[in-house]
Order: C-alpha cells, then sequence, then structure tokens
C-alpha cells in the first residue's frame, strides 16, 4: 500500500483559562488537539476512522518499527493561555497504573513557545534544594506555590516536563505541546477559582507523585534545517525550517512523523501529489509513507518516536 499524509479533524476543548486565537468563538478555546488516537481523519481511504482504529489494524504500517505497542502513543495540541493554568503534575506509567488502575499512562510532555506577550511566565518546578518531604508536606497544605520557579519565556524557547514536575502555564502564552497519549493531571492549586466537579483539586496523589525538581527553557538556533530540539524516552521534538530549499525526509518505516506548521506556508510533496500546509495546520504522515518533501519559506514541528 503506497500510504498518503492523513488530514484529521481537530478537536476544539474549551478551557476556563483560555482565549480566542486557536478557534472562531465567544467560548474560552484553551486547546487544540490537532493529532491524537482519537483525531478522525477526514479524507481518503480511510475518511471516518479515528488514529487509533488505523494504528489498531495496521501497526507497523502506522506507527513503525520503533512502537513499544499496537497504540498511538502521542498527543499533540495547540494551547492558548489567557489566564492562568492551574499548577498540577502528572504522574508517570507505574504511578498511573497504581493509582488509577491496570492500562492508565502517565504523562511527560514538552512545550515550544510560538508566541508570548511582553513578560509572560510559566512555573516550571520546585525551588532546588528543596527536600521531598517538605514538598509533600506543602502539597497537603496547600502551600507548595511558595516553592514554585518562575521563568520568563520568549517564542522560541522548548521545555521538557517530565512526569513529576510541578508545572503551570501562564497568561499570554501560545505554544505548541507534545504528550503521552494521556490526560491525566493532578491539580494542586487552581488560583482560587470557584472549585467544580470537573476542577477538583488532587492534593494525596499529587503529594505521591511530585518531585522537586525543575526545568529549564531551551533557545532556539534560528538556522534554517533540521533541529533537534528535545528528546525523551517518549518522542523526539524537531523544528524544520526551510528559506524555499527543500527538506528530503524519510519516515524509513521506523516512526510516523506529526507535523504541524508554525510559520508561514509549507508543501508536502508525497509520491507525486503535493498539499499546501498553513500555520498551526497539522497532518500526520504513517510510517510507511517513506520519502517526502517540504518546501517553501517556512516552520514547522515534528514529533515522532525515538
Amino acid at each position: 500500500m503506497n500510504w498518503e499524509p492523513l488530514h484529521l479533524q481537530v478537536k476544539p476543548v474549551e478551557r476556563v483559562w483560555g482565549g480566542q486565537r486557536l478557534a472562531e468563538t465567544s467560548e474560552p478555546v484553551g486547546e487544540l488537539w490537532a493529532i491524537g488516537e482519537d483525531n478522525m481523519i477526514m479524507a481518503g481511504p480511510f475518511q471516518g476512522r479515528t488514529v487509533a482504529q488505523l494504528a489498531a489494524d495496521f501497526p507497523a504500517d502506522v506507527l513503525g518499527r520503533a512502537a513499544r505497542e499496537d497504540r498511538f502513543p502521542l498527543l499533540i495540541k495547540l494551547l492558548d493561555c489567557a489566564d492562568w493554568l492551574s499548577l498540577q503534575v502528572h504522574p508517570d506509567d507505574e504511578q498511573a497504573a497504581r493509582l488509577e488502575g491496570p492500562g492508565m499512562l502517565g504523562k511527560t510532555e514538552a512545550w515550544h513557545i510560538l508566541d508570548a506577550a511582553p513578560g509572560a511566565r510559566l512555573i516550571a518546578g520546585i525551588v532546588p534544594g528543596t527536600p521531598a518531604e517538605d514538598l509533600r508536606r506543602d502539597i497537603l497544605a496547600g502551600q507548595v506555590i511558595n516553592r514554585a520557579v518562575y521563568r520568563e519565556v520568549s517564542a522560541g524557547d522548548s521545555l521538557m516536563i517530565p512526569a513529576g514536575t510541578v508545572h503551570a502555564l501562564g497568561p499570554g502564552i501560545l505554544l505548541y505541546e507534545v504528550q503521552q497519549s494521556s490526560d491525566l493531571t493532578y491539580r494542586i492549586y487552581d488560583w482560587d477559582r470557584p472549585a467544580s466537579a470537573g476542577r477538583a483539586l488532587h492534593l494525596s496523589q499529587s503529594a505521591e507523585v511530585s518531585r522537586p525538581v525543575t526545568a529549564e527553557p531551551q533557545p532556539l538556533s534560528p538556522a534554517p534545517g533540521v533541529q533537534e530540539l528535545l528528546r525523551c524516552a517518549y518522542f523526539v521534538l524537531e523544528r524544520l525550517a526551510s528559506d524555499h530549499t527543500p527538506l528530503e525526509r524519510d519516515t524509513a518505516a521506523q516512526s510516523f512523523h506529526a507535523l504541524t506548521v508554525i510559520r508561514g506556508k509549507a508543501t508536502l510533496h508525497v509520491h507525486g501529489a503535493s498539499w499546501t500546509l498553513k500555520p498551526y495546520e497539522s497532518v500526520l504522515l504513517p510510517a510507511g509513507l517513506g520519502c517526502y518533501t517540504l518546501n517553501g519559506d517556512f516552520e514547522a514541528l515534528s514529533s515522532r518516536l525515538p
């Protein structure tokens, strides 16, 4: 089978902290789920099926040799933060299965800042030197915000947020996020917003999984070409940039490539056909697709398996 790019239906998600930049709506859309196992294929022979269904039926061709199981392992999101997200933490795989049940996954994630208002900040960890027992005590007492490490960020910064890292995104930030295919979040503090069933705090779970670590923003190299931004056991995040010099790429049956254009327009050439991708449009390239070319004056982000 000659595999083609999979164009997916994005899923807007309303959040109390969301803004107006990701969808034409009066509601606060905080997230666009662009590529994940629940996204539906919009066209072609697999139209109407989800990525999860396709990965289960064609694991080698969709996921590639690097996959650990026959399940699409990542979720790609765009986030528009008009207010502070809750201070939160995610468990690792072992903790998720133990605390939430068999089959539950943890959540390691990474951020790439697409736009940031002057002075925009986020929280990425706990003050260095904090003893683990002190961190646990402060979480249970609702006082951990006093130990949070604030980072000022700019467009182009990247941060790895391993499971166990206490974190929060601040207002004025638009970003790309790649994460494990899990939406398991433990809230520690919600900035005194009114409590609701959908925004409960999870202090005992947070105290168990949080670690006294910090995350450092990694600045971007502006050079064209392919630049690896971040790498962990679950994914590799790369920046692709061109000034009309074609970029030749190959999935090599090793891993899918999840592409999102973040600036300009990119023309994607595959097997003699072509598609134009505009800013914030995404496409999933199955592992069995093979060689492809990107051309134009653009920047894009690519997430794949390591």
